[in-house]
């Protein structure tokens, strides 16, 4: 988890910087990054401002980390060795038409995968996923609805017979809905939770594990295409039960 996102994981830091900044109080670059996080982020500004005591509403919570994650995304502009990855990435979004609001959402999406998205410690920061991940953005930026159809039938095409090919149909498609209908982004662990609970489980066992292989070799082909890396491919891989090719 990045150290920004985990130290405003309490509202009491996050309450505080929010008290600093509105006095009129020095701030460190930490807590500048939330701050401006924050002033970007109104709503979410005003939900955190108004809570009192230690627990917090789900709307509260939801807010918290929001605002934890922008401020994580804004710090890496400023990190020796995430900067100029996360420069590209920003960059390739602008190009695809994405607004400095959508790009922030997009990085902060990445930071919160990081830290939530995998069993793993959640105290240590895995920095080479991180700039993996933002290696990935220009790929999934460009990727066009007509990029996506042809990525769908080069699958298909390497089919060998017809029981084969019904299965890639369908577990591309599948994928495909599942993490790309609202546009182009990493594919995560809840993605392939939701594949695996809508086309996998419940269905006979050699159905099981014929969808899990081709879910692999789907996994496999976007690699190679640049929109999964090898960090990512290994642990989607890992969550189906195979090991990496």
């Amino acid at each position: 988890m990045h150290p920004v996102l985990a130290s405003y994981l309490t509202a009491e830091t996050a309450r505080e910087t929010l008290r600093k900044q509105q006095a009129g109080e020095a701030l460190s670059p930490e807590e500048q990054a939330f701050a401006d996080a924050a002033a970007a982020h109104p709503k979410h500004q005003a939900v955190m401002l108004g809570v009192g005591g230690r627990a917090l509403s789900s709307d509260a919570q939801a807010s918290l980390v929001l605002l934890a994650a922008h401020a994580a995304a804004r710090a890496m502009r400023e990190d020796p060795e995430l900067a100029e990855p996360t420069r590209k990435a920003r960059e390739a979004l602008a190009e695809e038409g994405a607004s400095e609001e959508e790009a922030d959402a997009f990085i902060a999406s990445i930071l919160l995968e990081e830290a939530f998205g995998y069993e793993q410690d959640v105290d240590t920061f895995d920095r080479e996923y991180v700039k993996e991940a933002l290696g990935e953005v220009p790929a999934l930026a460009a990727l066009t609805k007509e990029a996506v159809d042809a990525l769908f039938l080069a699958f298909v095409k390497g089919s060998s017979n017809d029981v084969e090919r019904k299965v890639r149909e369908g577990m591309a498609r599948a994928l495909f809905d599942i993490a790309w209908s609202e546009g182009p982004a990493p594919i995560n662990p809840e993605h392939m939770e939701a594949l695996l609970d809508a086309e996998v489980v419940d269905r006979p066992e050699e159905e099981q594990e014929a969808k899990v292989h081709t879910t692999a070799q789907l996994l496999q082909a976007l690699s190679k295409e640049g929109l999964i890396g090898p960090l990512r491919l290994s642990r989607l891989r890992a969550m189906l039960g195979e090991e990496d090719a």
